[in-house]
């Protein structure tokens, strides 16, 4: 038995409507009883139904596509060119990445001596809690407080009108009426961190702090 070896050849995509006429031509030309115009009309009747139906397919792959995309200028008109769509878009910067000369830059204390001039505030206004607390005084001696002892533990210039305390945070202002009417005091500096419960104010001189000694008082604390 002989086997006849078969060739195959790739074509292009774009010369397959040119070959089909030949195709066709091959097939009918054993056919006896077609005569040669006859063939030639069924070859040129088969060439336009298979154009007509690579042309439906295509318009049917056309409907499945997306719609191109439309460039638009911020007012809305449509760009003609290529060329115009490109521009700039001004950018708004958050509020968190304003610069540093913004924000309130916060000054610590350098200078080594109390405040004298800084006016006390007074107050009649309804305080929101009260408490009852041991409290002390001391002054602005380094074996009372450490190396820097007129800058309390916010970075503020000691003065008539502060206190120190662990349970109240910075910039609280509080009373105490029993003693000192409606003078407000502000917490601006911290006590050893086993006084927990306790109000240290500071005072001038050493006389004042030693008279003060240890009272229990009730505190106001204000808004």
């Amino acid at each position: 038995m002989v086997y006849s070896r078969v060739r195959f050849q790739t074509v292009h995509p774009l010369r397959v409507g040119f070959l089909i006429p030949e195709i066709i031509m091959q097939i009918l030309k054993p056919t006896i009883h077609i005569t040669p115009g006859t063939r030639k009309l069924i070859v040129a009747l088969t060439l336009v139904v298979t154009l007509s139906s690579i042309r439906v397919q295509a318009a049917s792959a056309a409907d499945v596509l997306p719609e191109p995309p439309v460039w638009l200028t911020p007012n809305g008109e449509i760009y003609d060119s290529p060329e115009m769509r490109s521009f700039e878009v001004p950018l708004r910067a958050p509020a968190s990445l304003k610069s540093a000369e913004d924000k309130p830059v916060k000054k610590w204390n350098t200078i080594n001596a109390p405040d004298l001039t800084t006016p006390v505030d007074y107050s009649d206004e309804a305080a929101i809690r009260t408490l009852v607390v041991p409290t002390t005084a001391y002054t602005s001696d380094p074996n009372e407080t450490d190396s820097t002892p007129f800058t309390t533990a916010n970075g503020t210039q000691v003065r008539d009108g502060i206190v120190a305390a662990n349970f109240l945070k910075f910039g609280t202002r509080i009373r105490i009426p029993d003693y000192f009417g409606n003078k407000v005091f502000v917490v601006a500096d911290r006590m050893n961190q086993r006084y927990n419960q306790r109000v240290d104010i500071w005072m001038l001189t050493k006389t004042e702090a030693r008279n003060w000694g240890v009272r229990k008082v009730k505190i106001e604390i204000l808004p």
